[in-house]
């Protein structure tokens, strides 16, 4: 923690003679919180924009990983710290939209327990197969899959994760046999080995290994194609309609937080997301950038809720906390 404070520093050097109580409500430092563990995109994209929220606000901005309890660590800290502007939330979809659906007593209420103030980044999940599976597309995959004697074994990162109600949903509407097996960490690795047949995985990370041809990537869920992989059709358009999902991450504050703040820190997010830097790593980690208010991040959030909900009570899928 300290580490980090100390590295916001220099930013904050840079920030000329902006007076602190004149940006923000206070000098000391404002905690990010990530339900998440460290080393994932989501770090470097948090750290970048705490650097720009350093050097635009005068105070240190500073990541702080909380992961466990499929974000609900992380997430009900927030929720219970003073609504002042000091705790903020860097969260997916995953943990403010899925988890709480999907979870028995996930410890938290998110539309009641944070306000939105700006959407980030969203991307698409990838169907992917070992590279021993001996099709080229979705109809010959499904095809294939039909035609073997017991059931495919299908990769995710955990019961109830995002890959598992996609695959589910999937083999629901495919038609086909599958024994799912979670892994706790680097599920992709059982793909690349040929020890699981197929996984839905995030197309950021699986990108470098579809480049050095270690995995089969088939189709893409979302309402667009990535601009990355343009050749990737959806799933959408190979016979899958519906499947529309995508993985986003945005940044929430507890309610009860100052109008004024929520609308400082959205119109900082805004300038962040614009930044040349921010859209060419975005790029090369086939995520998109999502600027808007945050009403629109409210309105996206609530269809999100809604069309999860429907995941949800198609597969079936519950988890006791």
């Amino acid at each position: 923690m300290l580490r980090r404070a100390l590295l916001a520093a220099p930013a904050l050097a840079l920030a000329g003679p902006v007076r602190a109580q004149d940006a923000w409500p206070g000098t000391r430092p404002v905690k990010v919180i990530y339900p998440g563990a460290p080393g994932s995109p989501a770090d470097v994209y948090i750290r970048l924009m705490c650097e720009h929220f350093s050097r635009a606000f005068g105070v240190p901005f500073v990541l702080e990983n909380r992961p466990g309890g499929s974000g609900a660590i992380g997430s009900v800290a927030v929720a219970n710290a003073a609504p002042d502007g000091f705790t903020l939330l860097f969260t997916p979809n995953s943990f403010q939209v899925v988890a709480p659906q999907v979870i028995r007593n996930v410890g938290f209420d998110p539309v009641r327990a944070f306000t939105p103030i700006a959407n980030i980044y969203r991307y698409g999940m990838l169907l992917i197969t070992a590279n021993k599976v001996p099709i080229s597309s979705t109809a010959e995959f499904v095809a294939w899959a039909k035609a073997q004697p017991g059931p495919l074994n299908m990769a995710s990162v955990g019961i109830g994760s995002v890959g598992h109600l996609l695959v589910d949903r999937f083999r629901r509407r495919a038609g086909i046999e599958v024994v799912h097996i979670p892994y706790r960490q680097n599920a992709m690795l059982s793909i690349v080995t040929g020890e699981c047949d197929f996984i839905i995985d995030n197309i950021g990370s699986s990108g470098q290994l579809m480049r050095d041809g270690k995995v089969k990537p088939l189709a893409l869920t979302g309402q667009e194609r990535s601009p990355l992989f343009p050749h990737l059709p959806l799933l959408s358009e190979v016979g899958y309609p519906g499947f529309n999902e995508e993985v986003w991450f945005g940044l929430f504050a507890p309610t009860g937080t100052p109008r004024g703040i929520v609308e400082k820190l959205n119109a900082e997010t805004n300038k962040w997301l614009a930044l040349p830097d921010t859209q060419r790593r975005f790029q090369q980690g086939a995520h998109t950038g999502v600027p808007g208010t945050p009403e629109d991040l409210a309105r996206f959030w609530a269809a999100d809720r809604a069309h999860w909900a429907q995941v949800v009570q198609e597969t079936g899928i519950t988890v006791e906390n």
